[in-house]
């Protein structure tokens, strides 16, 4: 927990003013050169987008932002003399004149309690002493409840928080010391307003600098961004660029809820050394591309390549022991993909261990990542350290064409009452090709598959499926010889009907594509299907999860699953080689205009099926 200093400044210098968010008119500007072509700037956080702008569209106004605050000589500005990309930013200059202002703001939707500013600021001249250059300043209504800005007379980066019980009195913090004028810095705030127990989280440069659900404030939404100065004669000169400014409303970043981003690449050991035979390695999730300093787990696809013998990997959150548990297999020389779902450590990592005697390299592309807190929401996730809560191994195998059902609900740490169970299926030893469907037990087995796999095949899948209402969950060994079946299961969600942004409702599974009834998907070639309003889906989604199958490609490749109407990410969900039918769990963001693509990237064609299991409400 940050302690907030609490102390007493004078009231002239930071009463805050009706006058700051209001309406003015910007004086005249030259002609300057932008370059409106230029694509606007994104990152990961979720949340309805505000403002996201490089400038280059030439006026603050055309960039999203209220029409600028102005006084005296005062000036809010879009200048090509100064930019951190592109040609242009905006420029706010106030000097110690008794009238000078300048500042811009944007106004959030209705009941935001949510707020993501990213931003990149280059502070060329401070003020008089005793004041500060502002960053970015957050309000509701005419009152501003926090805000970062560079102290005039030491350069420190400091959060100041409006006392939520005493006029006039603000806490302060000071993150980080002596910020050069001159330089471009880049600086991000999350908050997520709820009295007393508001989140505040900033990071500067990329490196957290403060992360607290303590922050005592009098509000749980909020209105208002601000850049610049709500009060005259705070002088300075300012440029800013690429900034970003989200929000969310009722219910989103309730803990256990989901936040899904655009497939990234967190690990790839092939730019470095491979992980060692039973050796570990770790990476950083929270605070990276777009994803917050504290999230509770993370949602990534494992692939293992190149491995020089036989083993299996296991992802845990890092700090903690490693359990017995799996979460790829993979003979040498395989290339192997899997969906995981593990807790965060303490310290935002996850580790991966190398159960094998030789090395192997490891590549984690990840998708979203989960809330922190006590998940009490309908639809809400909470995740558990792997345990295994199947091995017939330890009894008798799965015989040919028979359905297994086991109990899921009130066994190892999971509650007598759950909506769906996620956990790892790997089969092992089977006596003839075929593959397996999980579905909800007392349900009927529905047209879809989870595993698919080879005679004498170890395969793994993460699952995830509804449990029946007798507390379990059915799988369907769909093969001619037998096969056993182990489930290591990563957590769960809560019953009940889903209503907060973020929150699972599992369905099915439903077969959404399956190109075999129509044309294969060409080679480096995309397709598309539909999920929003389809399958008993509503309109309103922010992701999906569904299993993704490859079948008769005609050649080695892979497949990468993004949402349609963006870039294809440097991202893989799928490998196979040459007439391979191989499937994974997929969870991705879905398109703006409801679909979800799948890129062949591969020399031959290839079928795809596509059997979703779920999907997460925006």
């Amino acid at each position: 927990m940050v302690r907030l200093q609490w102390a007493r400044r004078i009231a002239a210098l930071n009463l805050v003013l009706l006058a700051g968010l209001a309406i003015g008119v910007a004086p005249a500007q030259a002609a300057v050169s932008c370059d409106p072509a230029a694509p606007a700037p994104s990152n990961n956080y979720p949340g309805t987008t505000v403002v996201a702008t490089n400038f280059e569209s030439g006026s603050i106004t055309g960039a999203g932002f209220n029409a600028p605050t102005t006084g005296g000589t005062g000036t809010a500005t879009v200048v090509s003399t100064a930019a951190h990309s592109g040609r242009c930013s905006a420029h706010l200059h106030v000097t110690t004149d008794p009238s000078s202002l300048a500042n811009f703001s944007a106004s959030l939707p209705a009941a935001s309690n949510e707020v993501y500013a990213d931003g990149w600021f280059d502070v060329t001249r401070a003020g008089v002493s005793g004041n500060d250059v502002p960053y970015f300043r957050f309000f509701k209504g005419s009152t501003r409840i926090l805000d970062v800005f560079r102290s005039n007379d030491n350069g420190d980066l400091v959060l100041r928080v409006t006392s939520p019980t005493v006029a006039g009195q603000f806490g302060y913090t000071t993150l980080a010391g002596s910020v050069a004028l001159g330089t471009w810095h880049h600086l991000t705030m999350h908050a997520i307003a709820n009295g007393a127990s508001t989140t505040v989280e900033i990071s500067f440069d990329n490196k957290s600098v403060l992360s607290s659900n303590q922050v005592k404030i009098d509000v749980d939404t909020l209105s208002a961004v601000q850049l610049g100065a709500e009060h005259r004669r705070q002088a300075g000169d300012v440029y800013i660029d690429d900034v970003i400014i989200k929000a969310s409303a009722n219910g989103a970043g309730l803990p256990g809820t989901f936040a899904p981003i655009t497939p990234t690449r967190l690990l790839d050991t092939r730019t470095g050394s491979p992980v060692g035979a039973d050796s570990a390695v770790s990476f950083q999730v929270a605070g990276v591309n777009g994803i917050p300093a504290k999230v509770a787990s993370v949602v990534f696809n494992l692939t293992v390549t190149s491995p020089k013998a036989a083993g299996f990997a296991t992802a845990y959150a890092s700090g903690s022991p490693r359990p017995n548990a799996s979460n790829l297999n993979f003979n040498a020389g395989q290339t192997v993909p899997n969906l995981v779902t593990v807790p965060v450590g303490a310290d935002g990592k996850v580790t991966l261990f190398n159960r094998s005697s030789g090395s192997s390299h490891l590549i984690a592309d990840v998708t979203g990542y989960y809330a922190p807190g006590t998940p009490a929401t309908p639809g809400a996730f909470k995740s558990l350290a792997p345990s295994r809560i199947l091995d017939t191994r330890n009894a008798s195998a799965v015989a040919s064409d028979t359905p297994l059902s086991f109990q899921v609900a009130g066994v190892n740490g999971i509650p007598a009452s759950v909506a769906a169970v996620v956990f790892n299926l790997t089969v092992t030893e089977p006596k003839s090709f075929g593959f397996v469907t999980a579905y909800a037990s007392g349900t009927a087995r529905p047209n879809a598959s989870n595993l698919n796999f080879n005679t004498g095949q170890n395969v793994p899948n993460l699952v995830t499926v509804p449990v029946g209402a007798d507390g379990k969950v059915t799988v369907f060994n769909r093969s001619a010889g037998t096969t056993q079946l182990i489930a290591d299961v990563a957590g769960y969600y809560l019953p009940g009907t889903p209503t907060a942004s973020g929150a699972f409702k599992a369905i099915g599974p439903t077969r959404a594509l399956d190109t075999r009834t129509g044309s294969a998907v060409g080679a480096d070639s995309a397709v598309s299907f539909r999920v929003s309003g389809a399958n008993g889906i509503p309109a309103n989604v922010s992701a999906v999860v569904f299993n993704l199958t490859v079948t008769s490609p005609k050649s080695f490749g892979f497949v990468t699953a993004f949402a349609s109407g963006t870039a294809r990410p440097n991202a893989s969900n799928l490998n196979f080689n040459t007439g391979q039918t191989i499937p994974n769990l997929v969870a991705v963001p879905v398109g703006s205009d409801g679909r979800v693509s799948l890129f062949n990237r591969s020399s031959g064609s290839s079928q795809l099926i596509a059997d979703i299991a779920g999907y997460f409400l925006r």
